[in-house]
Parts: C-alpha cells; sequence; structure tokens
C-alpha cells in the first residue's frame, strides 16, 4: 500500500515535466509548420509573377488584349514575341557587351577580393584591424554618393562611353574583401607557416594553397557578383551613350521603350534579359549557401 502511494507520488511530481515536455514539442511542430507556411507563401509570391511573365510572353493574343485573370499558361503558346523582340533590338550585341563586362569584371572582382581577403586573414603588418575596419566602412557609403566622383574620376582618365567604365570600379569591393577574409581565416596557420618554412612566397601560398581551398567561397561570389553586374542599369546609363555598347538592361531599358504598347513583346523582352542569370543562379545556387555559411562562422 505504502509502495502504491510512493509510485502515485512519484508519477504526479513527474507529470508536470512530461507535460511541459510534450508541450514544447507540440509547439515546436507547430512553429515549423508555421515556418513552412510562410515560406512557402513567401516562395509563391515571388516565382507566381515570373511564370506569369513567361506565359504571357509566349502569347501572341498579349500583344491586343490582357486576360482579366492572370493565367500560368497561355493559350495560344508561340515565340513570335520573341522573334520579333530578337528582330528589333540588336540583342546579341547587347549580350555581347554584358558577357564581356560581368566576365571582366567577375574575374578581378575574385582575384582582388581574394589577394585582399588573404593580406588581411593571414598577413602580418602593423594596422592591420585597422586597416580591415576601414576597408569595411567603404560598405556604409551607398554608390549614389560614390557615383559621381567615379564618373569624374572615369571622364579625367578618357574611359567614358567605353566597356573599360564599366569594369574599372568594381574590380574590388568590401563585401568581397570580408566574405573572403572569413573564409581564408579558417584556414589552419600551420599550413601557411610550413609553406613559408619551406621558403614559398606569398604569392605562390596565395596561388598554390589558398586559392585551391577557397572554391565554395570563390563561386558563392562569383555568382553574386554576376547578378549584381548583369542587373545593373544605373551607372551604365551615366557613362554609356554609344549604342553599341548598351548592355543588356540598359538596351532593354532605352531601345525597349518603343514596344511597351505591346505587352507580350515587352515581356519578352524583359525574359531575354532575365532568364541567362536565373539559369545561372539556378545551376549554381548550392554554392552561395556553402560559400556563405563557412565564411561567415569565423571572425
Amino acid at each position: 500500500m505504502n509502495m502504491t502511494s510512493v509510485d502515485s507520488r512519484t508519477r504526479a511530481r513527474r507529470s508536470p515535466i512530461a507535460w511541459l515536455t510534450g508541450s514544447t514539442r507540440r509547439y515546436s511542430v507547430a512553429g515549423q509548420m508555421a515556418i513552412v507556411v510562410v515560406l512557402s507563401v513567401g516562395a509563391l509570391a515571388m516565382v507566381l509573377p515570373f511564370a506569369w511573365m513567361i506565359a504571357t510572353s509566349l502569347s501572341r493574343q498579349a500583344n491586343f488584349t490582357m486576360p482579366r485573370i492572370p493565367t500560368l499558361w497561355p493559350p495560344d503558346p508561340s515565340l513570335f514575341n520573341y522573334r520579333v523582340a530578337s528582330t528589333n533590338l540588336p540583342i546579341f550585341r547587347y549580350y555581347l557587351n554584358s558577357i564581356v563586362v560581368v566576365g571582366a569584371s567577375t574575374l578581378g572582382y575574385l582575384f582582388f577580393s581574394a589577394l585582399t581577403g588573404y593580406a588581411f586573414a593571414k598577413g602580418r603588418f602593423r594596422g592591420k584591424q585597422i586597416l580591415f575596419v576601414a576597408f569595411l566602412a567603404t560598405l556604409l557609403i551607398p554608390f549614389e554618393t560614390r557615383m559621381i566622383p567615379l564618373y569624374a574620376l572615369m571622364s579625367d582618365l578618357h574611359l567614358n562611353d567605353s566597356l573599360v567604365a564599366l569594369i574599372l570600379p568594381f574590380l574590388v569591393g568590401g563585401f568581397g574583401t570580408f566574405l573572403m577574409r572569413q573564409h581564408i581565416a579558417s584556414i589552419p596557420d600551420d599550413l601557411i607557416d610550413a609553406a613559408r618554412q619551406d621558403g614559398a612566397g606569398e604569392f605562390l601560398i596565395f596561388r598554390r594553397i589558398v586559392l585551391p581551398l577557397c572554391k565554395p567561397a570563390l563561386a558563392a561570389l562569383a555568382i553574386v557578383n554576376v547578378i549584381w553586374r548583369w542587373n545593373d542599369i544605373l551607372w551604365p546609363l551615366l557613362v554609356i551613350s554609344n549604342r553599341n555598347l548598351y548592355t543588356v538592361t540598359q538596351g532593354l531599358a532605352i531601345a525597349g521603350r518603343g514596344q511597351g504598347i505591346f505587352t507580350g513583346v515587352a515581356l519578352a523582352t524583359a525574359a531575354l534579359a532575365i532568364v541567362p542569370v536565373m539559369v545561372v543562379y539556378l545551376i549554381l545556387q548550392r554554392h552561395i549557401i556553402r560559400g556563405i555559411t563557412t565564411s561567415g562562422m569565423k571572425g
């Protein structure tokens, strides 16, 4: 009889803890379901306009009348709008200019960001931390504030109205340096010191040891910079006036305005500008996640 009363008292003492544990688990599951619902709604809000744009760009009827209820599948699938867009505009020249600008600026951005990141992560010189903080402070200055001095500099160098003016100002930046510095800081110092003791120079260490270990961060930085430079329109509008040097976004924004009365053709030109960078992003998106997560955990 006494043992029964003891067991009942023990269960009574444990029951609140068990109830709290079960309640916590129920709240945890409910919280995860709420997160999934919110993210799903956000994903639909992002994807549906893009899907509607693609569907409408494939419809010839969209040039004359728009459906009152947006559809995600064209009633008359056709590439007519894309043929008109590519015929009315020198779209392939715009693509070539964008590829040159994006390719050159991305390669330079990766190289200089990795080089300065290595100097700040593994270099030994006075004032390194102060200089690094000052370098990062440039991130607090909006591009619109730096745009006019940059334009004056390009004008003094006689580089305006050239593709070089679209490349040179973006060969180095605070974000890329910070990302690479954080990633390179995770490389063991013993590996760098061993190479130095073997007589390897700093640039050789950077090229043979550091760069191969930075592939995830470099891939993430590359795709981010590609998206930035491909979608850039403000700076090209300021420094480029020659139509033969227009990038894709600039050319479609200026030369494509005449097609605005034809909705299907206008959306086809927009799709021609967006789809390439979307494809690149979908192919390399895992590198973005891996590079940023492995680069931001160590200070």
